[in-house]
């Protein structure tokens, strides 16, 4: 399915330098280093929203990637300046649905949606999102959308 993707002026960004080592031998980003911006955007999105990784494993909880889903519009480059975007979509009783972009000159060049289960850290079985976190993530917005056509 083809997406389009907004991004609001509001939303939270992360920086990003891309590293050389990121890149191909045609200075192409390999693929799988976009799930991994994304990882490390989420954990400072969480922080930006005051509910750090540090302070959900102090109230026993953590959070684990289940599905992830990514459409490439471009591609990022060494050395490239970009952005991060991220944006919760929903909460349900036990997951967080969250939206990314990769952008680079204002123009998305990856997508994509994580949905995250909220786990005892301990025992990492599924348990609901706690309620200060679902009240720190507020309302979501997608940042992604279905395209008409192809």
């Amino acid at each position: 399915m083809a997406v389009e993707v907004h991004v609001g002026e509001d939303t939270w960004r992360m920086p990003l330098t891309v590293r050389y080592y990121e890149a191909d031998q045609q200075g192409v980003v390999f693929h799988g280093w976009y799930l991994n911006y994304f990882d490390e955007a989420f954990t400072l999105y969480a922080e930006s929203i005051d509910y750090s990784i540090h302070k959900a494993h102090a109230e026993g909880v953590d959070w684990m990637v289940v599905h992830s889903e990514l459409d490439w519009h471009g591609s990022l480059r060494w050395p490239d300046a970009a952005e991060i975007a991220v944006s919760a979509v929903h909460c349900g009783n036990s997951s967080i649905t969250v939206d990314f972009a990769a952008i680079r000159d204002g123009e998305a060049v990856c997508s994509a949606r994580n949905v995250y289960v909220t786990v005892d850290a301990k025992e990492y079985t599924r348990i609901d999102v706690p309620e200060g976190l679902r009240a720190a993530i507020g309302p979501g917005q997608s940042l992604r959308r279905p395209r008409a056509g192809r």
